[in-house]
């Protein structure tokens, strides 16, 4: 999360950035040194490489080890469309219609884009080292193809190539830095919007929790592929820059430890870090040199190196010097979020919902013989209920009741076996969870399912995904729809924390919340989605009787928004006081339905929780607390 002034910066602090950024440029009048430039430039294409591959791996959370393919589809397909007969005379390779540097880099990216995309269905099946396996095995089909297609490749002839001319300036040597070195400041940038956008918040969302990203109206296929994609050709398109580093290249360059070093770069370096990408480059290109009387053992070298980092430094370098920084920095959030408070003055947080809650017909919520059958076992049978709008249902029963399974079917993560389930006149049934949380249904999970390394700010903004519409190169690019998108989401994230009691822990991971404020963090991100329908699985399981009496004032006050509610719970206390009907689920089956004095006093519910004693009426009461 970027911090936010409170009073413009001075005009020096605006500019040093720029200048800091432009600085570079001058290596190569500034060092006369045809070799170090080279080695500038290399770090650079590689960089960018690293980039594309820390969206896989540091965003998404996948293994990738067959990026080393993807870049070579971006050095060949500008080497064979740039390639002159004359420097390849003699060679097999048949030559294509000649283009120009740029045409034949936009051609690369998109034949990587081509690549990604069927890359990334394997993603959507596999994971781990089932995922990596496929990486590798897809490299070294594409390896295979560069080796041995010679009348396309030239095989292990190689191609030769003329420098890269711009009018009659000829990029070569030292001067290519010109050219490579934008491209990666232009990469890191976009990476960098990308990564501090929804877009972004989608990719980690789906590496902490699928389940719960598609809860929040996050379409994990679609940014799964999309990442792959993206990747795939940010590192086509640093091929496309590579084989002019050298004016030549050869299939030998892109064997699989090609890949292993790279991984092991963006390991070194830090993942979800641009800065970590250059530096773990950097090191990655200049330590050959450093050790080069060990050339033998450098694959060696590189292995007990990761085992060291991954051990000591989980979080590689740039993990090591944010830890750092934090200590030496008395960072008081104080300013921010008072510049928060600001922005979130006068956001109708219920706005979103009681305008989805106003349109369509019929009940919330209506289930007409709901089953659900896992094999010969049946969790849920014929469930009927119907919840009617503005009002709240208690959902209560024995442990291995069929609560949560309701639950799952409503939201889409288990199909139906038979029924239907129908919200304000629409039928969900073939609705997938994500389309089913842009329909307004919310819910919150029995088990955490929190973003635990994101902020308590950007997980509720997580639950606004489905309000940005800002396509993705607006996004890559920071234009100005994005940047108004993404203001308006975090001041009215930061309302919705006031609202459960949260906005002083705006600004805090996660991870570091207890028990009960990451409930009251569950809510809140599922309010965000504007339901019409919230689904409450056990919101106070596990809290203090004073933290079950603020979600109890809560609910009431959510309710009071004219929010439907399901509420599941195994507190009776709460159930009875809050809901104005009770449906009771006994062995998947509904054995009572009616308002909580009616199931207070109904026998075949008592004997469900209790058994048969002649006591047990009574203790389903506001004081009993059965659980």
């Amino acid at each position: 999360m970027s911090k936010l002034p409170l009073l413009p910066k001075p005009l020096w602090r605006r500019l040093l950035p720029l200048v800091l950024v432009l600085l570079p440029l001058l290596v190569p009048s500034q060092l006369d040194n045809r070799y170090y430039v080279g080695i500038l430039s290399r770090i650079c294409v590689y960089a960018i490489l690293v980039a594309s591959l820390d969206l896989v791996v540091g965003y998404i959370g996948d293994v990738s080890i067959g990026h080393a393919g993807l870049f070579a589809i971006g050095a060949y397909a500008v080497a064979v469309l740039t390639a002159t007969p004359d420097l390849n005379s003699g060679a097999a390779m048949q030559h294509f219609p000649q283009l120009g540097f740029l045409p034949a880099l936009a051609v690369a990216a998109l034949l990587g884009a081509l690549a990604g995309f069927l890359l990334g269905f394997p993603a959507l099946r596999s994971s781990g080292p089932y995922l990596a396996v496929i990486t590798i095995v897809y490299g070294l089909i594409i390896y295979t193809i560069i080796n041995e297609q010679d009348t396309v490749t030239n095989g292990t002839m190689g191609i030769t190539l003329e420098p890269v001319r711009w009018g009659k300036v000829r990029l070569s040597g030292p001067s290519y830095f010109y050219l490579v070195y934008p491209a990666l400041v232009l990469s890191l940038y976009m990476v960098h919007n990308l990564a501090r956008s929804y877009w972004g918040r989608a990719f980690e969302a789906i590496k902490y929790s699928s389940v719960a990203a598609e809860c929040c109206g996050i379409s994990r296929s679609h940014y799964k592929i999309a990442a792959f994609v993206l990747s795939a050709a940010l590192a086509a398109f640093a091929g496309g820059l590579f084989v002019h580093l050298d004016n030549y290249v050869a299939p030998n360059t892109f064997a699989y430890n090609f890949s292993v070093e790279f991984l092991i770069a963006l390991i070194f370096g830090g993942v979800r870090s641009v800065a970590g990408n250059v530096i773990g480059v950097a090191l990655f290109v200049i330590l050959p040199d450093v050790f080069s009387g060990f050339n033998d053992y450098r694959l060696m070298a590189y292995g007990l190196l990761l085992l060291v980092v991954l051990y000591f430094m989980p979080e590689g370098l740039m993990g090591v010097a944010r830890g750092v920084w934090r200590r030496l920095r008395a960072y008081d959030p104080a300013p921010e979020l008072a510049l928060l408070a600001q922005e979130a003055a006068g956001v109708d947080v219920f706005a979103g919902a009681r305008s989805s809650a106003a349109g369509g017909e019929g009940a919330a919520l209506q289930l007409e013989g709901l089953e659900m059958r896992f094999g010969g076992l049946y969790a849920v049978r014929d469930l009927s209920l119907q919840i009617p709008r503005g009002a709240v249902r208690g959902l209560i029963g024995p442990n291995g009741s069929g609560k949560s399974t309701t639950v799952n079917v409503l939201t889409g993560l288990y199909t139906p076996t038979q029924g239907r389930v129908v919200s304000f006149g629409q039928e969900l049934n073939r609705l997938r969870p994500h389309e089913r949380a842009r329909k307004g249904l919310a819910r919150t999970f029995q088990n955490l399912q929190l973003f635990s390394d994101l902020t308590v700010l950007e997980n509720v903004m997580v639950g606004l995904h489905p309000s940005f519409k800002a396509t993705l190169w607006e996004v890559a690019l920071r234009l100005p729809r994005a940047r108004r998108e993404e203001r308006e989401a975090r001041a009215r994230a930061f309302a919705l924390l006031q609202f459960v009691g949260l906005e002083r822990l705006a600004l805090e991971r996660a991870r570091n919340l207890a028990y009960g404020q990451a409930r009251l963090l569950e809510i809140a991100r599922a309010l965000a989605l504007a339901p019409s329908l919230l689904l409450l699985d056990e919101p106070a399981a596990g809290l203090t009787a004073s933290e079950i009496e603020s979600i109890n004032a809560l609910i009431r006050r959510i309710k009071a928004a004219g929010v439907s509610i399901l509420l599941i719970e195994h507190h009776m206390d709460m159930v009875m006081a809050i809901s104005d009907d009770v449906t009771v689920l006994d062995f998947g089956k509904k054995i009572a339905e009616g308002s909580p004095r009616t199931i207070q006093a109904d026998p075949t519910v008592i004997q469900a929780y209790l058994g048969t004693h002649s006591t047990a009426t009574g203790a389903m009461g506001p004081s009993g607390g059965a659980a």
